[in-house]
């Protein structure tokens, strides 16, 4: 795929990133027991088959046909030497947690931070999903209250139950973040021109 939409999947270990970009992506690849990434995970598609799932179809309509790169990526210590590689040309980020998950929270504060400072986004080019569990068992929520995540989109994510929204979501945002790659490029031609 050529000019697809680069979207870095980040979070802790164990938070799911797998599992979504497997979701987003409609990957049938192991679903089930727990295998951690290593190194990075590429996954391609078109967005044209979350669209049809949609039911926002004034943000599918921005997204139809789009290209899109999943770029699901270990938080190992290896990949980070990576990290300019990784971050270049990214045009968005799924930021996954586990409301459960004690350290979560002040651990994907942390990637954000340091990721930020490569990837140089605007809080909208930014997602977190934030995933629960619905095995009946209560969820002991970890809300981001304070810090540079308060400011990002955010949505809760059971597999079970909320598969529709959160393609959903994740519709409206790449529509958000595909409009702002392509006014930022059409400024930058109109500069190039200028000169």
């Amino acid at each position: 795929m050529t000019n697809a939409a680069k979207v870095l999947l980040l979070g802790p270990t164990k938070s799911g990133k797998t599992t979504l970009a497997n979701f987003l992506s409609d990957a049938k690849d192991a679903i089930g027991q727990y295998r951690p990434t290593v190194g990075c995970r590429i996954l391609e598609f078109q967005m044209e088959s979350l669209s049809h799932h949609s039911s926002s179809r004034s943000a599918a309509n921005n997204v139809n046909n789009s290209d899109i790169q999943l770029w699901d990526s270990s938080v190992d210590r290896n990949v980070s030497n990576c990290l300019p590689a990784l971050a270049s040309d990214a045009a968005g980020v799924l930021l996954v947690y586990d409301i459960t998950a004690d350290d979560h929270v002040a651990e994907l504060e942390e990637l954000y931070n340091v990721w930020n400072n490569y990837l140089e986004l605007s809080p909208s080019r930014y997602l977190v999903v934030a995933r629960k569990w619905g095995d009946g068992q209560p969820n002991r929520k970890r809300t981001i209250k304070m810090g540079s995540l308060a400011r990002l989109s955010r949505v809760e994510w059971d597999i079970d139950a909320d598969g529709p929204r959160v393609q959903n979501e994740f519709v409206s945002f790449m529509s958000s973040v595909l409009l702002d790659v392509r006014r930022k490029r059409e400024e930058e031609e109109i500069t190039i021109l200028k000169e």
